[in-house]
């Protein structure tokens, strides 16, 4: 099995988070790759101002503190961009 390219990894996350929020955990199990890839590639795409990154204390159903990672209208706009 080859390596993911970081570019297949950032459109993921950009698909993951289209519709609703999803925190480091969500996407770790919806790309299949682990947790420091999807903290780097998101905090890069949220440099670019693609994704919000927001920290919460208290995840509503364990209490414990997480990240919300969600698109922002540039991030929608580059998706529209790439289906062309």
């Amino acid at each position: 099995m080859s390596k993911r390219v970081s570019y297949e990894i950032k459109k993921g996350i950009l698909n993951a988070v289209r519709e609703k929020g999803a925190t480091y955990a969500q996407l770790e199990r919806k790309l299949n790759t682990g947790y420091r890839t999807v903290k780097s590639n998101c905090e890069e795409l949220a440099q670019f101002d693609l994704v919000d990154i927001e920290y919460s204390k208290e995840h509503p159903e364990n209490g414990r503190p997480f990240h919300l990672i969600t698109i922002t209208e540039k991030g929608l706009e580059a998706l529209a961009k790439k289906k062309k």
